[in-house]
């Protein structure tokens, strides 16, 4: 009974430990879709065209996407083919409306309806959602190109590496080619009306750099939610050898400072995470169409949820604010206090006369 109210105090901390960091397992679901594919999204996206501009955008997009689908079959087949291998459900279908995808910190799954088509791990591109639609087209080229048998993740990573490296190139060209007043993005646009030329060339140079950014932030969070995974990781052990300390009896100084330390990194790095997992999330939603068609941007591209993972999250960081007022209550609890200077002052004295007499 007395080693339990020994233990009381740090036996709530474990359990609030344990739990936020057994929380953090739902941020790698969505990577595998072997066994049981299970998937806590961040959110879920589906491509949507309701003004003018998007459709004709996402229009242009599946005719290229269904050339190059025949392409992939025409390379993959040796011999006679079967026409059927050519109808619309065989081809890439990455901007199909029906398509749902449910992305989280580590790898993303797409859903076709009421069938998931696969899950897979989207590396450091994190949360990125034209790289999840660059990675969705590799993957289905190399399927319709190669045998089951080959690894299809293969063209999906070189696919997004392309994407990556030429959205840096283009981004830096453009950056040359202001300084030439727009000279060559008012030919690669086709722009006839002088008036409207650096209007379109300004709007294309932003797109590239909202892109470029998006892709740089995602891969900013996607480190920093492994650190904030590894800073979990970090407090969850100093919990556990306080513990083995506190089970011989002894008292430590630096395990209490450790605790408190570690415990505010978590803090704070968890914190950075949710805000700017809420910033990205808001804006994706930008980018949503409205209710009002009338008021629908000019580039309302996708439809954005909320997903379990997120919701997670959430609860994750209202438990991890409990778990820090706690921690340092533990640490103060069973910390050395160290004797006033006064009282050891008025203890020597009193030892000192004591010797006299």
């Amino acid at each position: 009974m007395i080693v339990f109210k020994r233990f009381i105090v740090w036996t709530i901390l474990f359990g609030i430990t344990t739990i936020q960091f057994l929380l953090y397992l739902p941020n790698f679901t969505c990577t595998v879709s072997t066994g049981v594919p299970l998937c806590a999204a961040q959110f879920n996206f589906s491509i949507v065209g309701t003004s003018t501009i998007t459709k004709d955008f996402i229009d242009s997009i599946r005719e290229f996407l269904r050339l190059i689908s025949y392409l992939a079959l025409d390379m993959g087949r040796v011999g006679a083919t079967d026409p059927k291998i050519y109808n619309e459900e065989n081809l890439v279908d990455t901007f199909d409306p029906d398509n749902v995808y449910k992305v989280n910190f580590f790898g993303y799954c797409k859903k076709s309806g009421y069938h998931r088509a696969y899950c897979v791990q989207n590396g450091d591109s994190g949360m990125d959602v034209l790289s999840i639609l660059v990675r969705d087209v590799g993957i289905q080229l190399s399927k319709l190109s190669s045998s089951p048998a080959n690894n299809t993740k293969v063209l999906g990573d070189s696919l997004v590496l392309t994407y990556h490296l030429s959205l840096s190139s283009l981004r830096r060209f453009l950056k040359g080619d202001r300084r030439n007043s727009n000279a060559f993005s008012k030919i690669l646009l086709g722009a006839q009306d002088t008036g409207t030329d650096d209007d379109r060339a300004d709007k294309f140079g932003k797109g590239v750099d909202i892109a470029y950014v998006l892709k740089v932030f995602n891969k900013i969070l996607f480190f920093w939610q492994v650190g904030e995974f590894a800073s979990s990781f970090v407090c969850l052990i100093t919990v556990i050898v306080f513990g083995l300390v506190l089970m011989f009896g002894k008292r430590h100084r630096s395990l209490p400072l450790m605790l408190k330390c570690s415990s505010s990194i978590l803090i704070i790095v968890a914190t950075v995470t949710l805000l700017g997992n809420t910033v990205y999330f808001l804006f994706l939603k930008l980018l949503e169409p409205s209710h009002d068609y009338s008021q629908t941007p000019d580039w309302a591209l996708l439809q954005v949820t909320i997903g379990s993972g997120f919701v997670i999250c959430c609860a994750r960081y209202m438990l991890q604010l409990l778990f820090l007022p706690v921690t340092f209550l533990t640490a103060n609890h069973y910390s050395i206090r160290r004797k006033p200077k006064k009282d050891s002052d008025d203890a020597s004295v009193d030892s000192m006369g004591k010797d006299d007499l």
